[in-house]
């Protein structure tokens, strides 16, 4: 009976010694393709740094602005009647002094060539008595008769003939129709608008300036505009009015620019942003736009801080060209990670690479 406690006893005892001998050897295997954190822990990554500095940056301020037609009008009959002929359309290129409508003028063109004949008659009868007052067969007195009635004809005629040109509406400006307003064969009161003729090159740029500001433009003045959001880019106008009193509660100022518009890209209607500078340059924070993250909302950069990135919130305050202007956040003299930025961690180590010293 004792000899199975004895064969009990050894294999349990064989088997602990076999488990420890298991653990040992996977402890071993396992220490060896262990990859020592230190060498974690201390590796750095590349990134290129550069040096804040203040730069001197004239006061700016963007408002909205409109584009708007350097002329538009809406163009009358002056005298009322059936309409003839219309020839234009909406979208037609014209010029000043070009022939766009006309009136039914029969009734003005019967009075001027009864004028005409009248004064015809008139100018013969004159040459007549002429001789006849030479040689006193009739008196002066029939003379001046005869020379008042060849005047009164041709001040109808002038009459006549005015009121014939009224029958027709004529463009004032070269330009385009904008827009039309009626058809051939209806009657057109007198004075009714038939026709809009607008003048794009050059266009207006309008904007209302806050009476902080106004002081800062003058009539001459290059007013900057843009229009990126239509792909149209950045323009620059010359400041041709400003209003010498406020307008309604806003207490601001309007103010006109005119600039060259020859491919006809801006239209009257587009709305744009127009950018005022003046006043004695200041210092401020400009860095590389490519230096910020934005994350929900708000925007952060990376600067060096004992070896290590530090985030860092910033504030923009606006975007020139490819450097935000910050308006806090940044200290001139930090040193700011500007590549290499977009995958780093708060507090990591970082080795710079073409850093500036």
């Amino acid at each position: 009976m004792k000899r199975p406690e004895f064969n009990r006893s050894g294999l349990v005892l064989w088997t602990i010694i076999a488990l420890l001998l298991i653990f040992l050897v996977l402890s071993l295997v396992l220490r060896r393709h262990e990859t020592p954190m230190t060498s974690v822990e201390e590796r750095k990554s590349p990134v290129q740094t550069e040096r804040v500095e203040p730069m001197a940056l004239t006061p700016q301020i963007d408002l909205p602005a409109r584009i708007g037609a350097d002329y538009r009008a809406m163009l009358p009959v002056d005298k009322g009647g059936r309409i003839t002929q219309i020839l234009v359309d909406r979208g037609d290129e014209v010029k000043a002094g070009q022939r766009l409508l006309t009136i039914d003028a029969r009734v003005w063109d019967a009075l001027l060539e009864r004028a005409e004949i009248e004064i015809r008659e008139a100018e013969k009868d004159l040459r007549r008595f002429e001789e006849l007052v030479n040689s006193g067969a009739v008196s002066t007195s029939t003379y001046d008769e005869v020379k008042t009635r060849l005047d009164q004809a041709r001040v109808q005629a002038a009459e006549a003939r005015a009121y014939v040109s009224q029958c027709e509406v004529i463009s004032p400006v070269d330009g385009f129709i904008n827009d039309r307003f009626v058809e051939v064969g209806e009657f057109a009161p007198e004075g009714a608008a038939v026709l809009e003729v607008v003048r794009v090159d050059p266009v207006k740029i309008l904007v209302d300036v806050p009476e902080r500001e106004i002081g800062s433009l003058a009539v001459g003045d290059p007013l900057h505009f843009s229009l990126e959001t239509l792909g149209l880019g950045i323009g620059t106008g010359t400041v041709s009015f400003i209003a010498q009193a406020a307008s309604g509660a806003s207490h601001s100022f309007t103010v006109e620019a005119r600039a060259a518009n020859p491919d006809r890209r801006y239209k009257p209607g587009m709305i744009a942003t127009a950018t005022l500078t003046g006043g004695q340059p200041s210092n401020v924070i400009a860095i590389p736009l490519s230096a910020v993250i934005p994350k929900n909302g708000e925007h952060f950069v990376y600067i060096v801080h004992e070896d290590r990135a530090v985030r860092r919130l910033v504030k923009i305050d606006r975007i020139l060209g490819e450097r935000a202007v910050l308006a806090e956040g940044l200290a001139a003299g930090d040193e700011l990670i500007v590549d290499g930025h977009r995958t780093l961690i708060d507090g990591e180590p970082i080795e710079r690479i073409n850093a500036e010293n």
